[in-house]
C-alpha cells in the first residue's frame, strides 16, 4: 500500500489533545509535513511540526486561514466532559462540537482540501448494548449522550452532504469508543472516567466515590490505537463510517479495581459506589467487525494502557494546568 502522507501538507486540528499527541508523531514519521491547530498552551505542541495555529476554530475565517494550501485534514476537535458537566453544561457541548465541525469542513472545501477525516463518537448511537455502524439513523442518540450525540450526528450528516456535492478525493468518519491515555484532560470538569479516577486517587481522595452501582459496561480504547486506526482508515480509503474500539466491555467496577491493582498506585482508597447517582446506559460496546476486516484492531491492553497513562500523569501533572478549559471560557 502506498504512503499517502509522504510530503503532504497535513493539518491536525486538535493536535495537542489526547489522540492528537499520538497522531502527530505518527504522521511525521510517515513523512507528512504536519501543522497543528489548538487552543492549548504552546508547550504542549510537538516540536517537529511545521506550523502551530492558536486560533478559535468556531470562527470560519480562522478555519479558512489554517486549511489554506493543506492537502489532508484531520478534525479531532470536540469538547468532552464528565457526566456531571454533561448534565449541567450541555450548551457547551453543542456550541463547540457543531460550530467546529461545520466551519472546518466548510473551510476545507473552500481551500480545496482533498482528504478529510472527521472524528465522531460512540455517542451518536441510540440505546443499544452493541453499536453497529448501520444502525445510527434507525434511532436517536441515547438520552445519556443526547447533546454531544446530536452535535456529532450533524457533523456526520455534513460530511455526507459534502461528499455528494463537492469534489473531495476522500471523506472519512471514525466513531471511537471511550478514549484514554497520556495527555488526557485530568481537570475536574473535562476529565472522563479513567482520567478522573486517576487524578482523584493520586489527590488522596478517600473514600473514592464513584457514580452509579458499578455495573455499567463500557468499551475503552487507548489513544495510540485510535491514532493508528485513523491513519489506516485514510490509507485504506474507507469512506463508510467506522467504529474504532476494543469490541469488548469492561464494567465500571472492574475498571476501578484494575486501576487500583496497578503497581504504581501505593495507597488504595476505600471505594464507594453512589447508587443515588446515574450510571448511564447499562451496556455500550462498539461492534468492531468492519474495522477488523481492514486489519484495524486495538493492540494495547487495558492494563498496559493504564500503566502508560498513570506513568505519564505522575511525570506531567503540571501540564494538566495548561490545558484550555472550554467550560470556564463559555
Amino acid at each position: 500500500m502506498s504512503n499517502i502522507f509522504k510530503n503532504k501538507k497535513i493539518l491536525v486540528a486538535g493536535g495537542t489533545g489526547l489522540v492528537g499527541q499520538q497522531l502527530v508523531p505518527k504522521l511525521i514519521k510517515l513523512g507528512g509535513r504536519v501543522s497543528v491547530a489548538s487552543l492549548d498552551d504552546k508547550s504542549l505542541v510537538n516540536k517537529n511540526i511545521e506550523n502551530f495555529y492558536n486560533l478559535n476554530l468556531m470562527n470560519l475565517e480562522n478555519c479558512i486561514k489554517i486549511t489554506k494550501n493543506k492537502q489532508i485534514v484531520f478534525n479531532l476537535l470536540g469538547v468532552t466532559g464528565s457526566p456531571k458537566v454533561n448534565i449541567e453544561k450541555p450548551a457547551s457541548f453543542m456550541m463547540s462540537n457543531i460550530y467546529c465541525a461545520i466551519n472546518l469542513l466548510m473551510a476545507a472545501q473552500i481551500s480545496k482540501v482533498k482528504n478529510y477525516l472527521y472524528t465522531s463518537t460512540y455517542g451518536v448511537y441510540g440505546h443499544s448494548p452493541v453499536m453497529k455502524e448501520d444502525d445510527v439513523w434507525k434511532t436517536f442518540p441515547s438520552e445519556n449522550d443526547k447533546f454531544a450525540g446530536w452535535a456529532k450526528r450533524i457533523g456526520e450528516l455534513q460530511v455526507e452532504a459534502f461528499r455528494i456535492q463537492y469534489n473531495f478525493k476522500s471523506l472519512h468518519i471514525v466513531r471511537p469508543a471511550n478514549i484514554y491515555g497520556p495527555f488526557a484532560n485530568f481537570d475536574p470538569e473535562n476529565s472522563m472516567v479513567i482520567a478522573s479516577l486517576i487524578r482523584r486517587i493520586f489527590n488522596g481522595e478517600n473514600p473514592l466515590v464513584v457514580w452509579g452501582n458499578g455495573a455499567a459496561i463500557r468499551d475503552f480504547i487507548f489513544s495510540g490505537d485510535v491514532a493508528s486506526g485513523m491513519i489506516d482508515v485514510m490509507q485504506n480509503k474507507i469512506e463508510k463510517p467506522i467504529n474504532i474500539g476494543s469490541g469488548t466491555g469492561v464494567s465500571i467496577k472492574k475498571l476501578v479495581n484494575t486501576i487500583l491493582s496497578n503497581p504504581l498506585i501505593k495507597k488504595k482508597p476505600k471505594v464507594i459506589f453512589d447508587k443515588t447517582k446515574p450510571s448511564g446506559d447499562k451496556k455500550r460496546i462498539l461492534d468492531t467487525r468492519l474495522a477488523k476486516s481492514y486489519g484495524i484492531e486495538s493492540k494495547i491492553s487495558l492494563e498496559e494502557g493504564l500503566t502508560e497513562t498513570i506513568n505519564w500523569y505522575l511525570k506531567n501533572r503540571h501540564l494538566t494546568k495548561k490545558r484550555f478549559n472550554y467550560f470556564k471560557k463559555y
